[in-house]
């Protein structure tokens, strides 16, 4: 059975394009790929930073032992923390999945179909491993540096008086106001924020605002 190559492309929040990855991945795979290789795109808007990606975990159950995992970035797959991290690659290695990354040179061998099994070839796979284990590790440390940042940053503003939380745009509060007319219609919390393109946890704040604007101003 011929591999399937499966690109992952996330963002972080649905303000976030997903898809921005897309062409880069596509005009990158053209330099290896044969037209007739089979390419499935699996993409969602969901923190890296986190184990529970619905698209993610899809991919991983269509998988089969030789197929490519394909992101334009590590930090696209992981921004998790060292045992997340190690349980995710336990996962996709026992899947018998292979990473490729377009940050990655060393990853690129695994799509070079010609290249044989030699002493340079494992020489390169155990590079690319040690690599890929130092990029995983500097794009957690990315995140927590920028919530680092982010949170000195607001109790700066705290403190000056100028905080006033983060500001919704009007197509997330449109979204949360088209998922709480479908909750009045009984979809959950989870399936309407689904239906509307808008994380749970964004509802949930949104609704918890909208009351705590109710007391405060009636």
């Amino acid at each position: 059975m011929a591999s399937t190559i499966r690109v992952y492309l996330r963002a972080s929040t649905t303000e976030q394009d997903a898809t921005r990855g897309k062409t880069a991945v596509s005009e990158f795979l053209e330099g290896f790929c044969k037209p007739a290789s089979k390419v499935e795109h699996y993409v969602e808007n969901v923190s890296g930073a986190t184990l529970d990606r619905p698209e993610l975990n899809r991919l991983i159950a269509d998988s089969n032992k030789g197929d490519v995992l394909v992101v334009e970035q590590i930090d696209r797959l992981t921004r998790l923390s060292a045992h997340d991290w190690k349980a995710l690659k336990r996962t996709i290695e026992d899947t018998g999945l292979n990473i490729v990354s377009i940050d990655l040179p060393t990853s690129h061998l695994i799509l070079n179909q010609g290249h044989s099994i030699s002493l340079v070839g494992d020489i390169l796979s155990h590079v690319n491993t040690l690599l890929l284990e130092i990029l995983a590790t500097s794009a957690r440390k990315d995140y927590e540096d920028r919530r680092r940042r982010q949170a000195e940053g607001i109790e700066k503003a705290k403190a000056e008086g100028k905080f006033r939380g983060k500001q919704r745009s009007q197509k997330t509060i449109q979204a949360c106001q088209a998922a709480m007319a479908d909750i009045e219609k009984g979809l959950s919390k989870e399936k309407a924020a689904k239906a509307n393109g808008i994380g749970v946890a964004t509802l949930y704040r949104y609704i918890r605002d909208t009351k705590s604007c109710l007391i405060t101003c009636s």
